[in-house]
């Protein structure tokens, strides 16, 4: 996979919106540039962006619309928590909505 190069504005948008709440894949999956078209890349750029807010503090969690609420994943380590969502994505077989896959929050 080349490199993909992660707006910084969008990166400080979401971070500003973590401190309210938390944020759900499908949130990114709508703001990040879709260059490249759908399919691979599009999913590439975006688990670039989560791998970004990973590294600047953001935890990877369950849907809050999930039987338990949002609640932080027990493995935060970024290349899993990146694998998980790949996975799981490719399962959905389509683009993640507002309940599917992961939300992201502070830490708490």
């Amino acid at each position: 996979m080349d490199a993909v190069t992660v707006p910084e504005s969008l990166i400080s948008r979401f971070l500003v919106e973590a401190q309210d709440d938390q944020i759900g894949l499908w949130e990114i999956v709508r703001e990040v540039p879709q260059q490249t078209g759908p399919g691979e890349a599009a999913m590439d750029e975006t688990l670039a962006v989560i791998r970004e807010l990973l590294a600047r503090g953001l935890q990877a969690g369950d849907p809050p619309y999930s039987t338990d609420g949002y609640r932080a994943w027990a493995d935060q380590q970024p290349d899993r928590v990146i694998e998980r969502i790949r996975r799981d994505w490719m399962v959905l077989g389509r683009t993640p909505n507002i309940p599917d896959i992961v939300w992201f929050g502070l830490p708490t």
